[in-house]
């Protein structure tokens, strides 16, 4: 369902791969949201707090929810290439 509210995590918070610092609502659900990579935060999208909508119309551009600065760059290597995720997400 669409995004209707983000609760992002704060500037500084030092998150482990496979935190959970965001939690999205939903018309039909809440979610958390993981984190990817071992890192500090150093930027939150504040424009969320009002238009969470971003994340619906945007998620790849002005719909991002935080910047990390990586801890173990090592761990990049475990994500999906973008292809390989569409194809992932095709075929849930």
């Amino acid at each position: 369902g669409d995004i209707t509210f983000v609760e992002l995590p704060e500037k500084g918070d030092q998150l482990k791969k496979g935190d959970s610092p965001c939690v999205v609502d939903s018309v039909k659900a809440a979610s958390d949201v993981y984190a990817p990579v071992t890192g500090e935060v150093t930027e939150i999208n504040q424009d969320l707090d009002n238009e969470p909508e971003l994340v619906n119309n945007d998620a790849e551009g002005d719909g991002w929810f935080f910047k990390l600065r990586l801890s173990n760059p090592d761990e990049l290597s475990g994500l999906m290439a973008e292809d390989k995720y569409s194809s992932f997400v095709e075929n849930l």
